[in-house]
């Protein structure tokens, strides 16, 4: 099993191994939302505090989204990310309005 510590929640979840960050937020009550879900938009844009090495890698919408240094300095696309394995801290803007 996994972990995500969503830090601006204070919270942590588990997940199984390669599991979709918008998959496991659909049924969590996180602050983390997400807007067009295929990697165009950034409302779910996030920077990985701990754990890069247990995420997918940065899919090709994430690099036409994202500038090479922001990926290189943890910023992601939740709506592009799986969690492989292990544990996963990230942190984002929010908490935003419900």
């Amino acid at each position: 099993m996994a972990k995500v510590r969503f830090v601006p929640d204070d919270a942590v979840h588990e997940c199984e191994d390669g599991m979709a960050l918008i998959d496991m937020c659909e049924d969590l009550d996180v602050s983390l939302k997400f807007g067009c879900t295929e990697g165009t938009c950034g409302v779910c844009e996030l920077t990985v505090v701990e754990g890069r090495e247990n995420l997918s890698r940065p899919t090709e919408e994430e690099r036409d989204y994202l500038y090479e240094e922001d990926i290189e300095g943890g910023m992601r696309l939740g709506c592009q990310m799986k969690i492989k394995k292990g544990e996963v801290s990230i942190t984002w803007k929010g908490p935003r309005a419900k």
